[in-house]
């Protein structure tokens, strides 16, 4: 038996339950009093055994049938298995009984909540808190429904409300961050954040979103500070860990990065996202062999960790070692089958190899996934102009061409094929596509095809459509 389940409540309330419990378990029957059966089921809502709750209220109902208090707990445990409309139709009866009761009138708000009814959840919450009930949860609940409107005003108008209730509400405080972040006021989101922690400087959450703050606008020293202060706080503070080697991560201080990567992989669960961290920093440190090594650290506390899988086989394919690079990737593939960029990556490796066949057919069997993935369509291409064939890459580019978001990228592959074949309309055509992404896709297409800044005809036309606009 799980006794930890106790570790936050009296020995009064462990009793209670465990004699329920054993009571249950011989299928006897005994009296217990409003408030001892009230505790027992309240142990189990709050503990989320959906089983015990089955069981508690059934037998408070069987105690007390009239008993408004239990009742209310039916619709507790009718919300815990997400059948809202029971549990609203339950709650209209109760609302009837007793029209001031604050608990069935917070219960309305969080019924209303769940059946998208934002407006109606309001109006429930404010009623609820008429006598001060709950004011720092409810104001937070009320800014979470503010926040499903889009009316992020107002969301941080009540997350605010709910701090100064509540400094400790960690949802709030997160929340309030989110919603500075939206809507890009980053100079109030320090700006808040830096005050909370000046008032309330053991707030481990308010230094943590004081950190993403900073982090959003580049400031990363004093990201860092935050994120310490965070640690310093609460030493298993893993997410401020990840975050600080991120920071390190971006000014270039490898070492530290590491460093603090190795801290938050002891204060952690999840400690192949970590291990798969570290490998990603010595990968893009051009070191597969120290970032494999973290990739089978990784597996090993994951076995199904398809992206872990993925970025080994790419270490192996630039060491040349083809056989283990092509195990990896289908281990990728074999994790998440429906995967675009796993197909694609076994796609390339097999290119690389100089297995075209293998690549094609994987390339094939990729296509009907590139509509959320249209670097697939780019690698698509590349295998086919490395090959130069360019008919059927250009068949692949014009496929996804339409839908993708990197026009320049299509176009300046397909400029490329129509000038190497020849086709000088169709490349007269692509270059000005390419020029409609303005001095950057000037740059670009000349960068990819440098040919072409000797050739008169395609000079000519840039030229006059930059003469143009600067008119």
């Amino acid at each position: 038996m799980n006794t930890d389940r106790f570790k936050n409540y009296q020995d009064d309330v462990k009793q209670l339950v465990l004699g329920f419990e054993a009571m249950q378990r011989r299928g006897d029957s005994r009296y217990y009093d409003v408030e001892e059966i009230e505790t027992i089921i309240d142990f189990y809502l709050e503990t989320a055994d959906g089983e015990g709750l089955e069981k508690s209220v059934r037998y408070g109902e069987k105690l007390f049938p009239s008993s408004n208090e239990i009742r209310l707990r039916r619709v507790h445990l009718l919300c815990f298995k997400e059948r809202y409309k029971e549990a609203y139709n339950l709650l209209k009866q109760l609302e009837r009984i007793e029209p001031e009761d604050t608990d069935i009138l917070y219960a309305l708000g969080v019924v209303y909540s769940a059946l998208d009814q934002p407006r109606k959840a309001i109006q429930y919450y404010h009623k609820a808190a008429a006598d001060g009930y709950e004011l720092g949860m409810i104001y937070g609940n009320i800014a979470d429904e503010y926040v499903k409107m889009d009316q992020r005003e107002e969301a941080r108008n009540y997350y605010r409300r709910a701090l100064r209730v509540n400094p400790d509400d960690e949802h709030s405080l997160y929340e309030l961050a989110n919603c500075y972040e939206y809507d890009g006021l980053t100079d109030k989101w320090i700006h808040y954040y830096s005050r909370f922690v000046q008032e309330y400087p053991y707030s481990k959450v308010a230094w943590y979103c004081l950190g993403e703050g900073y982090m959003t606008e580049s400031l990363y020293e004093k990201a860092i500070d935050a994120y310490q202060y965070a640690i310093a706080i609460d030493a298993d503070f893993y997410y401020a860990y990840m975050q600080m080697a991120a920071c390190y991560h971006v000014l270039g201080d490898m070492n530290k990065a590491v460093a603090t990567l190795h801290d938050a992989s002891e204060h952690t669960q999840d400690k192949a996202f970590v291990f798969f961290r570290l490998g990603e920093i010595f990968r893009f440190q051009n070191n597969p062999v120290t970032a494999n090594a973290y990739y089978h650290k990784a597996l090993k506390e994951d076995p199904y960790y398809a992206e872990a899988w993925q970025a080994m086989s790419m270490c192996y394919a630039s060491m040349r070692d083809y056989p283990a690079a092509i195990d990896a990737a289908k281990r990728a593939v074999k994790t998440d089958p429906e995967s675009a960029m796993y197909l694609t990556t076994l796609a390339l490796i097999y290119s690389d190899s100089g297995e075209y066949d293998k690549a094609e057919r994987i390339f094939e069997s990729a296509k009907e996934y590139y509509s959320d993935f249209e670097h697939g369509w780019l690698a698509y291409a590349d295998y086919y102009i490395m090959r130069q064939f360019f008919d059927e890459a250009i068949e692949v580019l014009n496929t996804g061409l339409p839908d993708c978001e990197m026009v320049l990228e299509f176009n300046k592959r397909l400029a490329y094929c129509y000038y190497a074949t020849g086709r000088r309309n169709m490349l007269y055509n692509a270059v000005r596509a390419c020029l409609m992404e303005g001095d950057a896709g000037v740059r670009d297409l000349l960068d990819y095809i440098p040919e072409l800044a000797n050739d008169l005809e395609v000079m000519n036309i840039i030229h006059s459509h930059q003469n143009d606009n600067k008119q």
